[in-house]
């Protein structure tokens, strides 16, 4: 009886794993019922393969159902299941919990936790060089940085994105990615542009069983609808969306759907229908992590009450909106606390790689013999000892692996100290490489995870930033610029002012392999900003 009982709990196991491997990598509120019952009866009999697919069926279905706070706990669940198998395999495996981490974060307004997620993602596959998870990464990145006013730089990346899954065939990413380049387009106030953008996507996802985009899509070509004066085309395209999305039981979009057909049903005086969908909204909306669209709801619905003059349905939506205000303080800080746990055992794992890689460290210098065996070591070291970047033999390496990767633009700065002779002179060498010092910390907190800054010679410095063309590369360097000069370096008693000059080259990484001229025509540049009256920029483009 023991047995047979056994038996058919593993055959009901393997049922529901089959038909959670059997769904389109979707959000789904089916896929989080099955796989939290999965779970809540059957965790230990799961295997770590199986373990990590029932959790990123959970953590992504509570997108779907706007569980954000529960989706951090089930994506940062599998991200420790990934730490502690420690198997070369799983490096992948994280991609997908560490952009669900990045997602949820993000809409929970912690934007620069969403970034680190959605790098660190990044990185890991632009090593293993999955091209795919790159173009569905970078389209969430861009969302982040869309969110963050950063339009430019959200642009190139759905730019990235599109460009990616046109060439491997993503349909769904690629309607996604021209869904976001829409968008982006009419922010900027291109609206035909816009337009032609959204029919294009809709257009491609044609004939599509699951055409999980659509319902963005429709939303996106509603807004730029309005934007045209066209309300009912708006409506009829918010209607189709609505539909859609209760099909696909995803909740934080058919809300804002919603809304915003209530909106246009208001000003258009059909306040009963207006009514309708917003009863409907507060029904969706109880959810604590869901208190923005339950707060926008209720102003919605305080409004139409107050020019029906209907005083208690009115004073009900104010207490709804209060409560929703409420359940934002309490989603904040739960989300704090989730955050901290996590960065705390991020730390606690670096701060153990550290402590064995001194170890390391320590016996290696134990078995070297004589000074001179010491000395040969530090020089086939790959930092520079002063300033901890990449010393200038390890930089033309790292540059070379950019350039046997895919074919992407590339950024190359060099950059100078201005006057920083007088510096040493005035001050003495130690207070110079304080300042060096100083102004690498100060780059560095310009830097992306994926640029690479090498120590070219004294106060001389070379940067190389992948996916970056002429526009952001004039950003960049701005930033940097600002940065360096906002404040002086503090040595003993003394504040040193420090700016420097930049040039920079833009090409692409066909033209890596010819560093050498890249480097002069960096250090032709840099003579430009120089002669210009330095603490500048100078950016070129390069042919090769």
């Amino acid at each position: 009886m023991v047995a047979a009982k056994s038996n058919l709990e593993q055959q009901h196991i393997d049922a529901e794993l089959a038909f959670l491997r059997a769904l389109p990598q979707v959000q789904s509120v089916a896929a989080l019922e099955r796989g939290e019952a999965l779970l809540a009866a059957h965790e230990a009999r799961l295997s770590t393969e199986d373990l990590l697919l029932v959790l990123r069926a959970c953590a992504s279905g509570c997108q779907s159902a706007g569980r954000w706070l529960d989706g951090l706990q089930f994506a940062q669940r599998a991200l420790e299941v990934c730490r502690r198998s420690g198997e070369r395999g799983r490096a992948l495996d994280r991609i997908p919990f560490l952009a669900i981490n990045g997602n949820i974060h993000s809409f929970l307004h912690n934007y620069h936790l969403a970034v680190r997620s959605l790098r660190e993602a990044i990185m890991i596959a632009e090593r293993e060089e999955s091209q795919v998870d790159i173009a569905k990464l970078s389209l969430g990145l861009g969302a982040v940085y869309s969110r963050l006013g950063e339009h430019d730089l959200a642009l190139t990346l759905f730019e990235r994105s599109e460009k990616l899954a046109r060439e491997y065939k993503l349909t769904s990413t690629h309607s996604g990615a021209l869904n976001n380049i829409a968008r982006q387009l009419r922010l900027n106030g291109k609206i035909g542009e816009a337009r032609q953008t959204v029919d294009s996507a809709i257009e491609l996802l044609a004939g599509q069983s699951q055409p999980e985009w659509l319902p963005y899509l429709l939303h996106s070509r509603s807004e730029i609808s309005i934007a045209e004066g066209n309300a009912d085309a708006a409506l009829t395209d918010l209607r189709a969306a609505a539909t859609l999305l209760r099909q696909f039981q995803n909740t934080p979009v058919l809300l804002q759907v919603l809304a915003d057909s209530a909106d246009l049903l208001a000003q258009r005086g059909d306040v009963e229908a207006a009514r309708e969908l917003l009863l409907e909204a507060s029904e969706l909306s109880q959810s604590a992590s869901l208190h923005d669209l339950r707060a926008r709801v209720a102003l919605a619905r305080a409004r139409l009450a107050r020019q029906q003059s209907d005083t208690t349905a009115a004073l009900a939506a104010v207490d709804e909106f209060l409560v929703a205000q409420t359940d934002a303080n309490a989603v904040e800080l739960e989300g704090q606390r989730i955050a901290t746990r996590f960065v705390e055992e991020v730390e606690r794992t670096e701060a153990r790689g550290r402590r064995e890689a001194e170890a390391v460290s320590a016996l290696t210098l134990r078995l070297l013999d004589t000074q001179a065996q010491a000395e040969k070591a530090a020089k086939l070291a790959a930092r520079d000892p002063l300033t901890g970047v990449l010393n200038r033999s390890a930089f033309e390496n790292a540059v070379m692996r950019v350039a046997a990767g895919p074919q992407q633009p590339v950024t190359l700065i060099m950059l100078d100290v201005d006057n920083f002779k007088a510096t040493n002179d005035q001050f003495g060498h130690i207070a110079g490489d304080a300042v060096l010092s100083g102004l690498v910390d100060r780059m560095r907190q310009s830097l992306r995870a994926n640029d690479l800054l090498g120590r070219f010679g004294g106060d001389e410095f070379l940067l190389l930033c992948p996916g970056v063309g002429p526009r952001i590369a004039l950003a960049i360097a701005n930033r940097m610029l600002a940065r360096i000069a906002q404040e002086p370096v503090r040595y003993e008693n003394h504040e040193i002012s420090v700016t420097v000059s930049l040039g920079a080259a833009c090409a692409q990484t066909k033209s890596l392999p010819a560093l050498s001229y890249l480097i002069k025509r960096t250090d032709a540049a840099l003579r430009r900003a120089k002669l210009a009256g330095k603490n500048r920029a100078v950016v070129v483009r390069v042919n090769v």
